[in-house]
């Protein structure tokens, strides 16, 4: 099996001697090889396809809110204490659901990205064992990594890396695997079967829901509670 080398280890190697000049070496920039991948299109695709929609709400509802709180701070001196103190606290219950949206909105992204990042990174990793095999190299070093100051053209395996790596998305599916949570997945229900099942009349429009939350963090697909006498 090939190994990849820290630039630490690369020197041990070096300084060994004449027992290593027949060693057949690659080079590779991983970095280059993601960059340039079909996974990495496809990611950046998936990413505007399941965050797009609600990126733009945020940053419509962030507007909004410093709209509102320069329209407070304008109109603030014309009001009466209790007016002000109602005024103040809806503003900073509005801007604290707003920070929980965009803390979960955060960290979806960021799972997201962790997961992709993690797959191709298995995929690269797959692509150089083959690559090392079908050329017989007994080591390859990542430039991306900064262990290889230089290496002549003719030990670059970056092309060869790249090629298998898209041979390896296109007979995968060309799609990545589904993150393991050990989580049952969540079932959606009608607002009125839930309404029907607890013996309870359902007000408004009907809609499908597949959770709980709070008042300041649920979203249009989760159902809230009245728990709080500030409400």
């Amino acid at each position: 099996m090939f190994r990849v080398l820290s630039l630490a280890l690369v020197a041990c190697v070096l300084m060994a001697g004449s027992a290593f000049a027949d060693m057949k070496i690659g080079v590779f920039n991983s970095q280059a090889v993601a960059m340039d991948s079909d996974a990495a299109k496809a990611a950046q695709q998936k990413l505007q396809s399941q965050f797009g929609a609600e990126k733009t709400q945020l940053e419509k509802q962030a507007k909004d809110l410093q709209a509102k709180g320069e329209a407070l701070q304008a109109q603030v001196a014309k009001m009466s204490a209790k007016e002000r103190e109602d005024k103040q606290m809806e503003f900073l219950r509005l801007r604290r659901a707003f920070e929980e949206k965009s803390r979960n909105f955060a960290r979806k992204v960021e799972n997201t990205e962790n997961q992709i990042r993690q797959s191709m990174a298995q995929q690269i990793y797959d692509a150089a064992t083959t690559i090392a095999k079908q050329q017989k190299l007994d080591l390859i070093l990542d430039a991306a990594a900064g262990s290889v100051m230089y290496a002549t053209p003719t030990l670059d395996i970056t092309k060869p890396v790249l090629a298998e790596v898209n041979r390896l998305w296109k007979a995968g599916g060309s799609k990545f695997p589904e993150p393991n949570t050990g989580k049952k997945e969540m079932v959606a229900r009608k607002l009125s079967e839930i309404a029907a099942r607890l013996g309870l009349t359902l007000q408004g429009d009907d809609a499908e829901v597949i959770g709980v939350n709070t008042l300041e963090g649920a979203g249009p697909d989760e159902v809230s509670f009245l728990a709080n006498p500030k409400y």
